[in-house]
């Protein structure tokens, strides 16, 4: 007896089929993907956390505050948060990859300028007002984030929020300064670090709207961008003296604030 074989109709229901059962678990799929990059990259910032936590309680004062750097790790930088914690996360050596420094859901700046290398190969932002000071002088340090992630992989250490006043005796701590981007609402029009045409949160993000945070006493939380507020930068506004909400404006960006200590 000859065996019989499937028709046209029976393979196109069949892969119809799959297409259907394709479509339902993809989003699942793809959540659990995301769900597993997430985790990951709190591992690598529990790290940091750790090792900032060490070099605290080593030098009783957090590392020097700086404006952006470029090739942070590189030798001849100046020294920064990223390149001076690299001893501490068992990267002493100058050639040594960071893989901790990198959350594995961004994706490496298009810019050039920026583009990272396989040494200074960064997400992280580091917030300017908590650098350069006594361990001891900063308030509720279990609130107040020192490093945030960023928008992409770059050779650069973004300093946000960044003082206006960038000479060397304001970050010295010699002489007094604003800041202002503790978030940014931005698109590629506003700067050439960001890639998107569009203006949206370009930090703490990159999770399904929210992003990982290394506090002042080391630890790390998970955090929706839009429940920050400016106090947990240490900043307030510079008249009502209170912490500043967040909103989803460039204006409120920019704002200058003054540190709250």
């Amino acid at each position: 007896m000859r065996k019989r074989g499937f028709t046209l109709i029976e393979l196109l229901v069949v892969i119809a089929v799959i297409a259907i059962l394709m479509a339902i678990l993809m989003p699942a799929l793809s959540v659990a993907r995301e769900q597993a990059r997430r985790t990951a990259c709190m591992s690598n910032m529990r790290q940091v956390g750790v090792a900032l936590a060490m070099y605290q309680n080593e030098y009783e004062k957090t590392p020097p505050k700086t404006q952006a750097v470029f090739d942070y790790a590189s030798p001849a930088s100046r020294s920064n948060v990223l390149k001076l914690l690299r001893p501490m996360i068992s990267a002493a050596n100058p050639e040594a990859a960071t893989p901790v420094y990198a959350c594995p859901s961004l994706k490496d700046n298009p810019n050039p300028a920026y583009a990272p290398t396989r040494t200074s190969r960064t997400g992280y932002l580091a917030n300017a007002v908590l650098l350069g000071r006594k361990a001891t002088s900063i308030r509720s340090p279990a609130r107040m984030i020192v490093m945030q992630e960023g928008w992409s992989l770059s050779n650069h250490l973004w300093v946000q929020p960044e003082p206006i006043n960038r000479s060397e005796a304001a970050l010295a701590g010699l002489e007094s300064t604003q800041y202002r981007e503790w978030h940014m609402f931005a698109s590629q029009s506003d700067h050439p670090s960001w890639f998107t045409v569009d203006r949206r949160e370009q930090t703490a993000n990159v999770h399904k709207g929210g992003g990982g945070f290394i506090f002042a006493d080391g630890h790390t939380d998970f955090r929706k961008h839009d429940e920050r507020e400016s106090g947990d930068y240490g900043l307030v506004h510079p008249t009502l003296k209170a912490s500043v909400p967040y909103e989803a404006t460039w204006e409120n960006s920019i704002l200058p604030l003054d540190a709250a200590f």
